[in-house]
C-alpha cells in the first residue's frame, strides 16, 4: 500500500505562477502514471479550466461545507491518472 502525499502550491500574491506550476506537476506526476488529485482551491477555477472542466454539479465548496461527499466532486481529466476537485462557480 502505497502512502499518499499532498504537494500546496500557495503565495499571497498574484500572477507568481501558482496555476501553472500545480497544473504542469500533477500532469507529470500523472504521466508517470502516479494516480494524482488535482484540488482546485482558487476561487477564479483557472487549474479546473485548464483541465477541461467547465460545468459541475459539484464543486470543492460543496465538500468543505458539507454538502455533499468528496467522491462525489471528483472529477476525471483527460489524462489517465489526474483527477480534478473543480473550484466553484
Amino acid at each position: 500500500m502505497s502512502v499518499a502525499r499532498v504537494i500546496a502550491v500557495a503565495n499571497q500574491k498574484g500572477g507568481v505562477g501558482k496555476t501553472t506550476t500545480a497544473v504542469s506537476v500533477a500532469a507529470c506526476l500523472a504521466a508517470s502514471e502516479r494516480r494524482t488529485l488535482l484540488v482546485d482551491l482558487d476561487p477564479q477555477g483557472n487549474a479546473s479550466s485548464a483541465l477541461g472542466e467547465v460545468k459541475s454539479t459539484h464543486h470543492v465548496y460543496d465538500a468543505l461545507m458539507g454538502e455533499c461527499e468528496l467522491p462525489d466532486v471528483v472529477r476525471s481529466t483527460d489524462l489517465e491518472y489526474l483527477d480534478l476537485v473543480p473550484a466553484g462557480p
